[in-house]
Protein backbone atom coordinates (compact mmCIF):
# COMPACT_ATOMS: atom_id res chain seq x y z
CA UNK A 1 0.00 0.00 0.00
CA UNK A 2 1.13 3.54 -0.76
CA UNK A 3 1.84 5.43 2.49
CA UNK A 4 1.33 9.12 3.30
CA UNK A 5 2.16 10.90 6.56
CA UNK A 6 -0.80 13.28 6.59
CA UNK A 7 0.25 15.09 9.76
CA UNK A 8 3.51 16.09 8.07
CA UNK A 9 1.80 16.69 4.73
CA UNK A 10 -0.67 19.14 6.26
CA UNK A 11 1.86 21.27 8.17
CA UNK A 12 2.37 23.75 5.26
CA UNK A 13 -1.38 23.85 4.66
CA UNK A 14 -2.11 24.70 8.29
CA UNK A 15 0.67 27.29 8.37
CA UNK A 16 -0.75 28.86 5.21
CA UNK A 17 -4.23 29.08 6.74
CA UNK A 18 -2.82 30.54 9.95
CA UNK A 19 -1.17 33.33 7.96
CA UNK A 20 -4.04 33.96 5.54
CA UNK A 21 -7.18 33.21 7.57
CA UNK A 22 -8.33 36.82 7.17
CA UNK A 23 -8.23 36.71 3.37
CA UNK A 24 -10.93 35.56 0.95
CA UNK A 25 -9.55 32.04 0.56
CA UNK A 26 -10.50 29.62 -2.18
CA UNK A 27 -10.40 26.27 -0.40
CA UNK A 28 -10.20 24.42 -3.72
CA UNK A 29 -6.88 26.17 -4.31
CA UNK A 30 -5.78 25.46 -0.74
CA UNK A 31 -6.47 21.76 -1.41
CA UNK A 32 -3.84 21.89 -4.13
CA UNK A 33 -1.21 22.64 -1.48
CA UNK A 34 -1.93 19.19 -0.06
CA UNK A 35 -2.10 17.64 -3.56
CA UNK A 36 -5.59 16.36 -2.83
CA UNK A 37 -8.93 16.77 -4.55
CA UNK A 38 -11.28 19.18 -2.74
CA UNK A 39 -13.45 16.21 -1.74
CA UNK A 40 -10.68 14.37 0.06
CA UNK A 41 -8.97 17.53 1.29
CA UNK A 42 -11.93 18.42 3.52
CA UNK A 43 -12.30 14.91 4.90
CA UNK A 44 -8.58 14.41 5.56
CA UNK A 45 -8.19 17.91 7.04
CA UNK A 46 -10.88 17.12 9.61
CA UNK A 47 -9.28 13.76 10.40
CA UNK A 48 -5.90 15.47 10.97
CA UNK A 49 -7.04 18.56 12.89
CA UNK A 50 -10.43 17.64 14.33
CA UNK A 51 -12.01 20.61 12.52
CA UNK A 52 -13.32 21.30 9.06
CA UNK A 53 -11.29 23.93 7.15
CA UNK A 54 -14.18 26.39 7.55
CA UNK A 55 -14.36 25.81 11.32
CA UNK A 56 -10.57 26.13 11.59
CA UNK A 57 -10.61 29.53 9.85
CA UNK A 58 -13.66 30.71 11.81
CA UNK A 59 -11.99 29.80 15.11
CA UNK A 60 -8.84 31.72 14.22
CA UNK A 61 -10.94 34.77 13.33
CA UNK A 62 -12.84 34.62 16.62
CA UNK A 63 -9.72 34.18 18.72
CA UNK A 64 -7.97 37.06 16.93
CA UNK A 65 -11.06 39.23 17.24
CA UNK A 66 -11.23 38.54 20.99
CA UNK A 67 -7.58 39.50 21.42
CA UNK A 68 -8.14 42.66 19.39
CA UNK A 69 -11.17 43.66 21.45
CA UNK A 70 -9.32 43.19 24.71
CA UNK A 71 -6.14 45.05 23.78
CA UNK A 72 -7.47 47.79 21.49
CA UNK A 73 -10.94 48.40 22.98
CA UNK A 74 -12.37 49.26 19.55
CA UNK A 75 -16.07 49.34 18.74
CA UNK A 76 -17.62 45.91 18.31
CA UNK A 77 -19.02 46.83 14.88
CA UNK A 78 -15.58 47.87 13.61
CA UNK A 79 -13.96 44.68 14.87
CA UNK A 80 -16.76 42.61 13.36
CA UNK A 81 -16.24 44.14 9.91
CA UNK A 82 -12.45 44.02 10.19
CA UNK A 83 -12.57 40.27 10.85
CA UNK A 84 -15.03 39.39 8.11
CA UNK A 85 -18.35 39.32 9.97
CA UNK A 86 -21.32 41.01 8.36
CA UNK A 87 -22.41 42.93 11.47
CA UNK A 88 -21.89 43.30 15.19
CA UNK A 89 -24.86 40.97 15.68
CA UNK A 90 -23.18 38.28 13.58
CA UNK A 91 -19.99 38.60 15.65
CA UNK A 92 -21.97 38.51 18.89
CA UNK A 93 -23.77 35.33 17.84
CA UNK A 94 -20.48 33.68 16.91
CA UNK A 95 -18.90 34.79 20.20
CA UNK A 96 -21.75 33.37 22.23
CA UNK A 97 -21.52 30.08 20.36
CA UNK A 98 -17.78 29.73 20.83
CA UNK A 99 -16.83 31.64 24.00
CA UNK A 100 -20.22 31.74 25.77
CA UNK A 101 -19.44 35.46 26.12
CA UNK A 102 -20.41 38.66 24.36
CA UNK A 103 -17.82 40.77 22.51
CA UNK A 104 -18.51 43.62 24.95
CA UNK A 105 -17.65 41.42 27.93
CA UNK A 106 -14.27 40.69 26.37
CA UNK A 107 -13.66 44.33 25.40
CA UNK A 108 -14.58 45.57 28.88
CA UNK A 109 -12.11 43.36 30.72
CA UNK A 110 -9.97 45.61 32.93
CA UNK A 111 -6.84 43.48 33.18
CA UNK A 112 -5.14 40.43 31.70
CA UNK A 113 -6.00 38.51 34.87
CA UNK A 114 -9.66 39.44 34.44
CA UNK A 115 -9.55 38.45 30.76
CA UNK A 116 -7.96 35.07 31.45
CA UNK A 117 -10.34 34.35 34.30
CA UNK A 118 -13.31 35.22 32.12
CA UNK A 119 -12.19 32.72 29.50
CA UNK A 120 -11.55 30.05 32.11
CA UNK A 121 -15.01 30.54 33.56
CA UNK A 122 -16.63 30.26 30.14
CA UNK A 123 -16.91 27.06 28.16
CA UNK A 124 -13.84 27.90 26.09
CA UNK A 125 -11.67 25.54 28.14
CA UNK A 126 -13.93 22.65 27.22
CA UNK A 127 -14.00 23.67 23.57
CA UNK A 128 -10.25 23.96 23.26
CA UNK A 129 -9.78 20.52 24.75
CA UNK A 130 -12.15 18.98 22.27
CA UNK A 131 -11.90 20.86 18.98
CA UNK A 132 -8.53 19.39 18.00
CA UNK A 133 -7.15 22.81 17.07
CA UNK A 134 -3.53 21.81 17.58
CA UNK A 135 -1.82 19.87 14.84
CA UNK A 136 -0.95 17.06 17.21
CA UNK A 137 -4.38 16.87 18.86
CA UNK A 138 -5.76 14.10 16.67
CA UNK A 139 -2.85 11.84 17.64
CA UNK A 140 -3.50 12.22 21.38
CA UNK A 141 -5.56 9.14 22.06
CA UNK A 142 -5.51 6.17 24.35
CA UNK A 143 -3.61 3.17 22.97
CA UNK A 144 -6.49 0.81 23.76
CA UNK A 145 -8.87 3.04 21.79
CA UNK A 146 -6.43 3.02 18.85
CA UNK A 147 -6.28 -0.78 18.82
CA UNK A 148 -10.06 -1.10 18.96
CA UNK A 149 -10.63 1.43 16.21
CA UNK A 150 -7.90 0.02 13.96
CA UNK A 151 -9.48 -3.43 14.13
CA UNK A 152 -12.63 -2.06 12.52
CA UNK A 153 -10.83 -0.96 9.32
CA UNK A 154 -9.39 -3.22 6.68
CA UNK A 155 -8.15 -2.86 3.13
CA UNK A 156 -9.67 -4.96 0.40
CA UNK A 157 -9.70 -5.22 -3.37
CA UNK A 158 -12.91 -4.78 -5.33
CA UNK A 159 -13.26 -6.11 -8.84
CA UNK A 160 -14.78 -3.91 -11.53
CA UNK A 161 -18.57 -3.79 -11.33
CA UNK A 162 -21.25 -2.68 -13.75
CA UNK A 163 -23.85 -0.66 -11.90
CA UNK A 164 -27.38 0.31 -12.84
CA UNK A 165 -28.15 3.52 -11.00
CA UNK A 166 -30.47 6.45 -10.43
CA UNK A 167 -28.93 9.83 -9.66
CA UNK A 168 -30.39 11.70 -6.67
CA UNK A 169 -29.48 15.37 -6.32
CA UNK A 170 -30.19 17.04 -3.00
CA UNK A 171 -29.34 16.75 0.70
CA UNK A 172 -27.69 13.46 1.55
CA UNK A 173 -30.21 10.98 2.95
CA UNK A 174 -33.21 12.47 1.15
CA UNK A 175 -34.94 11.00 -1.90
CA UNK A 176 -33.25 7.62 -1.64
CA UNK A 177 -36.39 5.60 -0.93
CA UNK A 178 -38.14 6.70 -4.14
CA UNK A 179 -35.01 6.05 -6.21
CA UNK A 180 -34.53 2.60 -4.65
CA UNK A 181 -38.17 1.69 -5.20
CA UNK A 182 -37.92 2.60 -8.87
CA UNK A 183 -34.59 0.81 -9.32
CA UNK A 184 -35.77 -2.40 -7.66
CA UNK A 185 -39.15 -2.14 -9.36
CA UNK A 186 -37.29 -2.63 -12.63
CA UNK A 187 -34.65 -5.07 -11.36
CA UNK A 188 -37.04 -7.44 -9.56
CA UNK A 189 -38.95 -8.76 -12.60
CA UNK A 190 -35.62 -8.99 -14.45
CA UNK A 191 -34.18 -11.30 -11.78
CA UNK A 192 -31.50 -8.74 -10.87
CA UNK A 193 -32.63 -7.66 -7.41
CA UNK A 194 -30.00 -9.81 -5.63
CA UNK A 195 -27.11 -7.76 -6.97
CA UNK A 196 -24.89 -5.74 -4.64
CA UNK A 197 -26.55 -2.54 -3.38
CA UNK A 198 -24.13 0.40 -3.49
CA UNK A 199 -24.54 4.11 -2.81
CA UNK A 200 -21.89 6.33 -4.41
CA UNK A 201 -21.32 9.84 -3.06
CA UNK A 202 -19.81 12.45 -5.36
CA UNK A 203 -19.70 15.55 -3.16
CA UNK A 204 -18.61 16.63 0.29
CA UNK A 205 -21.55 18.38 2.00
CA UNK A 206 -19.12 20.70 3.80
CA UNK A 207 -17.97 21.96 0.40
CA UNK A 208 -21.03 21.58 -1.83
CA UNK A 209 -24.44 23.18 -1.09
CA UNK A 210 -26.83 20.53 0.20
CA UNK A 211 -29.21 20.97 -2.71
CA UNK A 212 -26.37 20.23 -5.16
CA UNK A 213 -25.01 17.05 -3.51
CA UNK A 214 -25.11 14.03 -5.80
CA UNK A 215 -25.76 10.42 -4.82
CA UNK A 216 -25.97 7.43 -7.15
CA UNK A 217 -28.30 4.74 -5.83
CA UNK A 218 -26.82 1.66 -7.51
CA UNK A 219 -27.36 -2.03 -8.08
CA UNK A 220 -24.67 -4.32 -9.50
CA UNK A 221 -25.87 -5.93 -12.76
CA UNK A 222 -24.41 -7.98 -15.62
CA UNK A 223 -22.53 -5.81 -18.11
CA UNK A 224 -24.87 -6.71 -20.98
CA UNK A 225 -28.01 -5.32 -19.32
CA UNK A 226 -29.90 -2.49 -21.02
CA UNK A 227 -31.92 -0.50 -18.48
CA UNK A 228 -34.99 1.62 -19.32
CA UNK A 229 -35.01 5.40 -19.60
CA UNK A 230 -34.27 7.06 -16.27
CA UNK A 231 -31.92 4.31 -15.12
CA UNK A 232 -28.31 4.67 -16.22
CA UNK A 233 -25.23 2.47 -16.27
CA UNK A 234 -21.75 3.17 -14.93
CA UNK A 235 -18.63 1.21 -14.13
CA UNK A 236 -17.23 1.08 -10.62
CA UNK A 237 -13.49 0.71 -11.30
CA UNK A 238 -11.48 -2.09 -9.77
CA UNK A 239 -9.05 -1.16 -7.04
CA UNK A 240 -8.13 -1.16 -3.37
CA UNK A 241 -10.39 0.34 -0.74
CA UNK A 242 -10.15 1.01 2.97
CA UNK A 243 -13.40 -0.25 4.44
CA UNK A 244 -15.17 -0.33 7.77
CA UNK A 245 -18.25 -2.46 8.35
CA UNK A 246 -20.85 -1.13 10.78
CA UNK A 247 -24.42 -1.81 11.88
CA UNK A 248 -26.24 1.50 11.39
CA UNK A 249 -29.23 1.92 13.70
CA UNK A 250 -29.75 5.67 13.27
CA UNK A 251 -29.23 7.88 10.23
CA UNK A 252 -27.08 10.27 12.28
CA UNK A 253 -24.42 7.55 12.43
CA UNK A 254 -23.58 7.66 8.72
CA UNK A 255 -21.56 10.87 8.95
CA UNK A 256 -19.89 9.68 12.15
CA UNK A 257 -18.77 6.39 10.60
CA UNK A 258 -17.45 8.10 7.48
CA UNK A 259 -15.33 10.37 9.65
CA UNK A 260 -14.14 7.41 11.75
CA UNK A 261 -13.03 5.66 8.57
CA UNK A 262 -11.14 8.73 7.32
CA UNK A 263 -9.48 9.16 10.71
CA UNK A 264 -8.25 5.59 10.56
CA UNK A 265 -7.03 6.05 6.97
CA UNK A 266 -4.97 9.03 8.18
CA UNK A 267 -3.62 7.11 11.19
CA UNK A 268 -2.67 4.17 8.96
CA UNK A 269 -1.02 6.64 6.51
CA UNK A 270 -2.90 5.14 3.56
CA UNK A 271 -2.76 7.33 0.44
CA UNK A 272 -6.26 8.19 -0.77
CA UNK A 273 -7.16 7.84 -4.42
CA UNK A 274 -9.71 9.74 -6.48
CA UNK A 275 -11.97 6.81 -7.31
CA UNK A 276 -15.50 7.12 -5.89
CA UNK A 277 -16.19 6.40 -2.23
CA UNK A 278 -19.32 4.39 -1.52
CA UNK A 279 -21.46 2.50 0.95
CA UNK A 280 -21.81 -1.23 0.31
CA UNK A 281 -25.07 -2.55 1.79
CA UNK A 282 -24.96 -6.14 3.03
CA UNK A 283 -28.54 -5.91 4.30
CA UNK A 284 -31.21 -3.34 5.07
CA UNK A 285 -34.32 -3.76 7.24
CA UNK A 286 -37.07 -1.52 5.91
CA UNK A 287 -39.16 -1.66 9.09
CA UNK A 288 -36.39 -0.68 11.50
CA UNK A 289 -34.23 1.11 8.91
CA UNK A 290 -31.22 -0.69 10.37
CA UNK A 291 -28.48 -1.37 7.84
CA UNK A 292 -25.39 -3.58 7.74
CA UNK A 293 -23.01 -1.36 5.76
CA UNK A 294 -19.40 -1.29 4.67
CA UNK A 295 -18.07 2.25 4.28
CA UNK A 296 -15.47 2.23 1.51
CA UNK A 297 -12.95 4.87 0.42
CA UNK A 298 -10.43 4.31 -2.36
CA UNK A 299 -6.71 4.03 -1.55
CA UNK A 300 -3.59 3.56 -3.63
CA UNK A 301 -1.58 0.37 -3.60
Amino acid sequence: MSKTNYHRKFVPVIRYLEKNYDKNLNLNEVAELAHLSPYYFHRVFKAVTGETPADFIRRLKLEKAATHLFFHKEAVTKVALDFGFSSSQALAKAFRGYFALSPSEVRNCESMEHYNQLLRDSKIGHLLRNNGHALSASSQYDETEHQTRSETMKTEHFEEKTLAYIRVTGPYGEGYAAASERLYGWAGPMGLAEGNSIFIYHDNPELTPAEKCRTDVCLAVPNDVTPPAGIELQTLPAGSYASMRKLVTDTSQYGLYWQQLMTQVVEAELTVDNRPCFEFYHSYDQSSQHADVSFCTSVKV
